[in-house]
């Protein structure tokens, strides 16, 4: 890709973030990463993005784009464990637009639908600089959304340079309580067998 492709500076955000780059296309790039998250509760996410140059974002636009997207991204990304089982799918899309209407914003900033071990989460950002993506951080799968803003944020507003990706706090909490509940029934086991 040339610098003077419309998404070469969200390509090269990618590449940063150690995504691999599946498609490149004169509006639209795919990429795919999987990712061991210790600090979430021992799990791999399998993120596939997709960032899309169009040139009015609408509601129409983004609710059309949320199966095909699905489907591309089971079939971009597939993991070699089974969804739920320490293994989830991460579905982030990024507008760039010139103009992002109000219903299209209001999608980008709510809550995402519940689905199991599964995130379709959409972001958009306009010609003048101003990024929509989710707000309120949903119950479900909330030790994730940190990782989730972070990378949109990147492929929203790129700024070339590599840094390190943060770490979910709560799910740090989470993971601590787990290890030390599974060690917990260790000695309680190894106490009632002994």
């Amino acid at each position: 890709m040339t610098a003077d492709h419309p998404l070469s500076a969200q390509q090269q955000e990618l590449s940063c973030l150690d995504f691999r780059i599946l498609e490149v296309t004169p509006d639209s790039i795919i990429a795919a990463r999987r990712t061991f998250n210790w600090e979430c509760l021992l799990t791999w996410v399998n993120y596939t993005v997709f960032v899309r140059r169009v040139p009015l974002l609408n509601a129409q636009v983004m609710e059309a784009d949320q199966q095909t997207l699905m489907q591309k991204a089971q079939q971009a990304n597939q993991s070699p464990l089974p969804r739920g089982f320490q293994s989830g799918n991460a579905v982030l899309v990024a507008y760039i637009a010139d103009q992002v209407d109000l219903e299209a914003r209001q999608l980008c900033q709510r809550k995402t639908k519940i689905r199991f071990a599964q995130f379709y989460v959409p972001a958009a950002s306009d010609q003048d600089g101003q990024a929509y993506l989710i707000t309120k951080t949903p119950l479900w799968g909330f030790i994730y959304y940190v990782k989730f803003r972070y990378i949109l944020n990147r492929l929203l507003k790129p700024i070339g340079t590599p840094n390190q990706e943060p770490r979910s706090t709560a799910g740090l909490i989470l993971t601590g309580v787990f290890v030390l509940y599974m060690l917990f029934l260790v000695v309680i086991l190894a106490t009632i067998f002994n």
